[in-house]
This record gives C-alpha cells, structure tokens and sequence, in this order.
C-alpha cells in the first residue's frame, strides 16, 4: 500500500490518512480495546469477548502445576 498513513488514538492500528477522519470517528463510537489481548473488540460484545477468547487461558493458569491438565476443544 501507498500513501500515508495516521495512527488510530483507540485501535492504535494504522490506517490510510484519506479514510483516517472516518475510521477514528467510527472507531470511537463502536470499538474498545480488551483490556487482556488489546485487540479492537466490538463495545456491546466486549464481555462475550473476554469469556470466550480468554476464559481457556485462565482455566490453564488455575490447573498449571497439577498433573492432571483439561484442555477444552470448540
């Protein structure tokens, strides 16, 4: 890709400067970061996100150092 770019104060992504004003105002309004992996996320499924995406690393870390390890398969 050509031309410049600006970076996204939330996303921190970088995005083309002719679409910059459109994204950040609409990056804004709907998206947040997760607070664990700092990917954008949409704001109303922002908790569906951590339960699902992160829920399997956090089952891991309370079972590390046992000698029986679950691990769950979609």
């Amino acid at each position: 890709m050509e031309g410049d770019f600006s970076v996204c104060r939330n996303c921190k992504r970088h995005v083309v400067s002719a679409n910059f004003t459109l994204h950040e105002a609409y990056c804004l309004r709907f998206l947040v970061l997760c607070p664990e992996c700092e990917e954008p996320v949409p704001k109303e499924t922002t908790e569906e996100h951590c339960k699902v995406e992160h829920q399997q690393g956090k089952e891991f870390q309370l079972l590390k150092g046992k000698s029986t390890v679950i691990i769950a398969t979609k």
